[in-house]
């Protein structure tokens, strides 16, 4: 929270400036729980079949946490193959005018 008469200052990046995410534990928890009973194997498959690139074993070091990082171009990837927003692993701010 910021004190009365304090301005807030808040950077803005394009998407299309990023090319890696940090990536952690808990994103890949949340990966594994948005996933859900579908196999890594079938995720990546379906990635392909998208054009994507991912394997089954990425998969698996992204959820288990190895990675330190992923590139924006395989995070789309997964989230289209999952049918979900790029912004379930993106800290995000929502700014209405």
């Amino acid at each position: 929270m910021s004190n009365k008469g304090e301005k807030e200052t808040r950077i803005y990046i394009y998407i299309e400036d990023v090319v890696s995410v940090a990536w952690n534990k808990d994103r890949g928890t949340v990966l594994k729980r948005l996933r859900g009973k579908k196999s890594r194997q079938k995720l990546a498959d379906e990635i392909a079949a998208r054009g994507g690139e991912c394997s089954h074993q990425n998969l698996k070091k992204l959820e288990y946490g190895e990675s330190e990082s992923v590139s924006l171009k395989v995070l789309e990837a997964i989230c289209t193959a999952l049918e979900i927003s790029v912004n379930n692993f993106l800290s995000t701010v929502e700014v209405t005018n």
